[in-house]
């Protein structure tokens, strides 16, 4: 199948022997009603896919709709899906799923990866120096800023120690409210710049409406600076970054709205100054 035939939010490519291996957000029952679970599309070239079923809900899954943003990381061996879930309450929680292979079957690791938090989702994974992070967003259903925090994991990709806000919606000069008083955080990314910084991209609501940004600091647990303009500036958004060829891309998904128009996009990007733009 094509890319433009595959509905999918939240694209992330995982780039292994060759081979490109898209996840996402690919349940049509993307918002409300019993969520079926996940897909991955397999390519070579990012033109042709092949369809696999990686993940199936049921009845021993705590979790029942709004799977969404899953993101899939090879960490000793094995493949860590990230991804957030709800059991019904509109409520999301982060979980981990692992498998032996990038294709599934995948089943849960562990529980909730911070079953004390306010309504969480969008997990990402980084490791560096032997140390394992994750950042997530906690959400503005609940606190109405929503915030981008880190936490550190142990061997097992457990929560160890504090969690620690590293910046808030609003703070972004790009952002709006999407209610009043109420500024979003989704989709966080961490890559370094060819200047040791961290570069994050994540995504809000823009004065065009869903968008990508970027912010960057000298340490993950830094103080963040953010780009005064998106990366992703209308109707699109929640992305990351790969690499095909020895170039560059950035995989978001566009348009953000209506419901199951929804496409991967792959752009090819450039760091300038630190910075990532389209090329």
């Amino acid at each position: 199948m094509k890319l433009k035939d595959i509905y999918i939010r939240d694209p992330f490519v995982l780039v292994e022997d060759g081979r490109y291996y898209l996840y996402g957000s690919t349940d049509p029952q993307t918002w409300k009603g019993k969520a079926d679970g996940f897909k991955a599309y397999v390519s070579d070239d990012l033109e042709n896919f092949e369809e696999h079923v990686i993940f199936e809900n049921s009845d021993d899954f705590w979790a029942e709709e709004q799977f969404w943003a899953p993101e899939v990381h090879k960490y000793n061996g094995k493949y860590y899906l990230f991804a957030a879930f709800s059991k019904g309450d509109n409520v999301r929680r982060c979980q981990i799923l692992s498998s032996s292979s990038p294709l599934g079957p995948f089943a849960p690791h562990g529980g909730l990866l911070f079953p004390n938090e306010t309504s969480n989702l969008d997990a990402t994974f980084y490791c560096e120096n032997g140390k394992r992070y994750t950042v997530f967003c906690r959400e503005w259903t609940d606190i109405k800023v929503g915030e981008m925090c880190l936490a550190e994991l142990d061997e097992s990709l457990c929560v160890v120690g504090e969690i620690k806000t590293l910046f808030k919606a609003n703070e972004a000069p790009w952002v709006v409210e999407v209610e009043p008083e109420c500024y979003v955080t989704d989709g966080p990314f961490i890559r370094k710049n060819s200047k040791g910084e961290y570069v994050m991209l994540w995504s809000s609501h823009g004065k065009e409406g869903y968008a990508m940004g970027m912010a960057v600091a000298d340490r993950l647990d830094g103080k963040w600076r953010h780009i005064e303009k998106p990366l992703v500036s209308s109707n699109g958004g929640h992305g990351m970054i790969f690499e095909k060829d020895g170039r560059l891309y950035a995989s978001y998904h566009m348009p953000n709205d209506p419901h199951m128009d929804e496409r991967a996009h792959f752009v090819e990007i450039e760091e300038v100054d630190g910075i990532f733009r389209v090329k």
